[in-house]
């Protein structure tokens, strides 16, 4: 099959259409039969120029946690001065839309174990502010954000 396509003479030529590509390529696959299925390759078109605004599109998340999580000894070692009376929270952060990465959370997909056993809600009011952000700012924020709370006096976990 690929002495086939080897014995095929292509010259560099300047088209600027992979139709008119693909138009030659069969045209000497015929020439020499060779079948049209070893030839039907499409040309990669380059690219458009990434837009500033789609690189901003990760969010920083922070989902409510039952109350009960605060019994596992690594929560409370992460958490020294935690306030009893806040609420504990997970920090993270996240490519795709905020709710559907708390879907994926609770359904077990790519989750956190304390998210999909112990997660009630997103708290949009501790982060809808920050979002969006490119990538870089995002894995900052997160970790930025998880300090700040735990600060604040909540018991946080994630936010790596």
């Amino acid at each position: 099959m690929l002495e086939l396509i080897r014995g095929i003479n292509l010259r560099v030529l300047n088209i600027p259409s992979s139709t008119e590509i693909t138009h030659l390529l069969r045209k000497q696959a015929q020439a020499r039969n060779v079948p049209a299925l070893l030839l039907t390759c499409e040309l990669k078109l380059k690219k458009p120029a990434r837009q500033k605004d789609k690189d901003f599109h990760h969010n920083v998340y922070v989902v409510l946690l039952s109350d009960a999580v605060a019994k596992h000894p690594s929560i409370l070692r992460l958490n020294p001065k935690r306030d009893p009376l806040k609420p504990c929270v997970y920090v993270g952060m996240t490519g795709l839309p905020v709710d559907h990465r708390f879907e994926n959370h609770m359904n077990g997909y790519k989750s956190a174990w304390v998210v999909r056993k112990y997660g009630v809600r997103l708290m949009p009011e501790l982060y809808e502010h920050l979002n969006p952000m490119p990538f870089e700012a995002a894995v900052q924020m997160e970790s930025e954000l998880a300090e700040d709370l735990r600060a604040g006096g909540y018991t946080v976990t994630g936010g790596h």
